[in-house]
């Protein structure tokens, strides 16, 4: 009973720290940034430079925020009918406009016009959307993605995202799912980890491959009907 209390105990302290890394980073570069305004205050060019500089900071700094907000609330989904080529489509435009981050090539594979399921649709794209983001943070630009929907011999539903960029280790792999890890440039490190939560409300699972320098394929598998 010991044991297991003081493993719980170390889990909080970890889980506190990893927030305190995600929420310091852009607080000390957004205070760097007010402190340059400060010293520039008679150089108007600099000073603009400088408040743009910030405001990507807090924009950041509230991203982060509403990453943390959207994992830690409660799923509460109702089910539909949901096209998958539509979802799919919708998300290549989007992603090749930029709209979410740097702009990418997702390029779609197999998916059929006539395949739907039953699911929540906004759970699915939150689903999509962080598997994505995760593809494009971890490859060079012009962020080059695969994005493909198939039915497996079980008659599960298998979407899967594969690039060909910088890969996870081994060590890092086995917690790719955790809350807060790994943080990469900034970032709070929520994005597979709420995809993960999302993905089993609607009864599903996410699977992780990887090869450190080559890429990761990343599949959510989810059953086709969700209700």
């Amino acid at each position: 009973m010991a044991d297991t209390q003081d493993d719980s105990a170390v889990d909080r302290e970890w889980l506190v720290n990893q927030i305190a890394h995600a929420l310091r980073n852009p607080i000390f570069a957004a205070t760097v940034q007010t402190e340059s305004l400060q010293l520039r205050a008679k150089d108007p060019q600099a000073v603009l430079k400088t408040v743009e500089s910030l405001h990507g900071q807090l924009q950041r700094l509230s991203t982060s925020i509403d990453e943390m907000l959207l994992f830690g609330r409660p799923i509460r989904a109702s089910f539909e009918d949901v096209s998958v080529a539509e979802v799919l489509n919708s998300l290549a435009t989007r992603y090749g406009n930029g709209d979410r981050q740097d702009p990418a090539e997702v390029t779609l594979v197999g998916v059929d016009e006539e395949l739907s399921g039953r699911w929540n649709r906004n759970t699915l794209v939150v689903i999509l959307e962080r598997i994505l983001d995760n593809a494009v943070q971890h490859t060079d630009p012009p962020h080059e993605i695969l994005l493909a929907a198939s039915v497996a011999s079980d008659g599960k539903m298998v979407f899967t995202v594969s690039d060909r960029g910088t890969g996870i280790s081994p060590e890092i792999l086995e917690r790719a799912t955790l809350p807060f890890f790994p943080q990469h440039c900034g970032r709070p490190g929520l994005g597979l980890a709420i995809a993960d939560k999302f993905a089993r409300s609607l009864r599903g699972r996410i699977e992780i491959e990887s090869l450190e320098g080559a890429g990761t394929v990343v599949r959510c598998i989810l059953p086709m009907r969700a209700d």
